[in-house]
């Protein structure tokens, strides 16, 4: 697959889902989000707008990795970060 040099985002949160932000295509309707995203979104407030570039860094993930997704699957899904267990929430081992 080869991506374009650039690629226009919409970049959505929703109170539903603290963390978790959804990058589209921009100017796609959400009627025509792909696979049920409307619904998991909803209510989508779009956060910003930016032009993605393979060489441009972002918070969380790589540039090229978000292009990618979208261009394979109309989608990009930020999951919030996993925490790893403190010593405190682990179980003892059984002896």
């Amino acid at each position: 697959m080869t991506l374009p040099a650039s690629m226009d985002v919409a970049v959505f949160k929703t109170a539903r889902r603290p963390d978790t932000f959804l990058f589209l295509p921009e100017g796609l309707p959400p009627n025509e989000w792909p696979d049920g995203l409307e619904e998991v979104f909803r209510p989508a407030e779009k956060v910003l707008s930016l032009t993605l570039t393979a060489e441009q860094p972002l918070a969380a993930q790589s540039a090229m990795r978000v292009m990618e997704e979208i261009a394979a699957k109309g989608y990009f899904l930020q999951l919030p970060p996993q925490t790893p267990l403190s010593s405190d929430d682990m179980e003892p081992a059984p002896c």
